[in-house]
């Protein structure tokens, strides 16, 4: 009985141990188009963690299309810029002008509640690059009309902060943050109104909502 008894201890030494927890991976490809062509339709597999990116060089100026297709409603892509910072999140459809030559990274993945359950999730993705990339074009500038000199942040929560962006939309790169209760925001001026206002805080120039700022 003690030779078996040693026998098992043995094999239970020896015996590989298995991961716990699966550890997240992803698959990258160089997506490539042919000379001349300005659009294509790449087709993979997402499991579980298992995310698939894919990497597309492009230049500054040029509008960058998206379309993932999927019966797998949880699916979703993200799109960095050569600089890494995501420029799209948790999209199916996407549009948009790109901001710096380089290279761009698609990563298509599920959402973590959908990714445990380890099921495989095929897709296309339909990309679409257009323009020479001459350099973006200038952004729309602000109205030369009277206003206050200087602005001041009013309604925005005492735990959050007023974006600075690039652009007057939404979905402008966010170039700095402005705390809650910011004041001396220079007026550099606004759009339809006051929907969107050009200003400089602390030797950075961006666009910030409108409706958050009152005269100062």
């Amino acid at each position: 009985m003690r030779k078996i008894g040693l026998l098992l201890a043995t094999m239970l030494a020896f015996a590989p141990v298995l991961p716990e927890v699966a550890v997240a991976q992803e698959r990258v490809e160089t997506l490539r188009m042919r000379p001349g062509a300005t659009q294509t339709t790449v087709r993979g597999i997402v499991i579980g963690r298992i995310s698939a990116s894919y990497r597309l060089e492009a230049r500054a100026g040029q509008r960058m299309s998206l379309d993932l297709n999927s019966r797998n409603t949880f699916l979703y892509f993200n799109v960095l810029d050569p600089r890494g910072r995501a420029i799209a999140r948790e999209e199916t459809q996407w549009d948009g002008r790109l901001p710096a030559s380089g290279v761009y990274t698609i990563q298509i993945y599920l959402v973590r509640a959908e990714a445990r359950r380890n099921r495989p999730a095929p897709f296309s993705l339909d990309v679409r690059i257009a323009g020479r990339g001459e350099g973006p074009g200038p952004a729309p500038g602000p109205d030369p009309a009277p206003g206050p000199r200087s602005w001041r942040v009013v309604g925005v929560a005492a735990n959050d902060v007023l974006n600075l962006r690039e652009s007057p939309s939404p979905r402008g790169f966010v170039v700095a943050e402005i705390p809650f209760d910011a004041n001396g925001l220079r007026n550099l001026g606004c759009q339809d109104g006051q929907s969107w206002c050009k200003v400089r805080y602390r030797g950075q120039e961006g666009w910030v909502n409108g409706r958050f700022l009152r005269p100062e």
